[in-house]
């Protein structure tokens, strides 16, 4: 009985959310830290409030505190990051977002940025981790990551370039014979006069493509 009334209860919480911000359905939890970062606490405190408002239960790790975010007190970026795998350990939280995180190979973040020349939105994929400790294998995955984001984030066709660096023509052709295959890929072109989905400086500053592919280190 004391399960039902618990249910019912957790039911009726839920529509009283749904109601307030027009969000329905179970709310994820997702940590967040923000000590570490050179943006600074108060930067990390306004994006866990900004998710909130979107419907997320934000568990702020660090020192700040805010209305409508759930803070979880820590000394430094190591406690924080120490606490986060703890919550996700335990269940605690669905996900967490966290910056300097020593990532292991095979883990990498996708950039969303807005590109000064046109205030186009575009992905730099990747930014930080490493996704391969092969160059080019970590490219193309890169290229699978950013298209997964970007599609995630509304964009049902996006376009891919690839910028112009160590290992590009070889992602190129990797690229192609995936396209070739049944990989349903997208390719950008350049807006340099040759063309081509190879971008240059340029295209970065304009936001040509939707995705702008690289190895980590340049992205970061």
């Amino acid at each position: 009985m004391a399960n039902v009334e618990k249910m019912i209860a957790e039911t009726f919480l839920e529509m009283a959310q749904g109601l307030e911000s027009g969000s329905y359905g179970k709310r994820p939890k997702i940590a967040l830290t923000g000590m570490g970062s050179e943006h600074g606490e108060e930067n990390a405190m306004k994006a866990a409030l900004m998710a909130a408002k979107d419907g997320v239960d934000v568990y702020y790790i660090g020192s700040l505190e805010a209305e409508g975010v759930t803070t979880v007190k820590v000394a430094d970026d190591e406690e924080g990051h120490k606490k986060m795998e703890e919550m996700l350990a335990n269940g605690e939280v669905d996900g967490a977002v966290t910056m300097h995180f020593p990532f292991p190979i095979g883990v990498s973040t996708v950039g969303r940025v807005v590109t000064p020349a046109k205030g186009r939105e575009m992905f730099v994929a990747n930014t930080t981790g490493t996704s391969s400790a092969d160059r080019i294998e970590g490219m193309i995955k890169n290229t699978i990551y950013g298209i997964i984001a970007a599609k995630t984030c509304g964009i049902a066709n996006p376009t891919v370039g690839i910028l112009n660096v160590d290992g590009a023509r070889q992602t190129e052709k990797a690229l192609k014979e995936l396209q070739e295959n049944g990989y349903d890929i997208t390719f950008a072109e350049s807006a340099r006069a040759d063309g081509g989905c190879v971008m240059r400086g340029n295209d970065v500053l304009q936001g040509t493509p939707d995705i702008m592919v690289t190895d980590s280190l340049t992205g970061n």
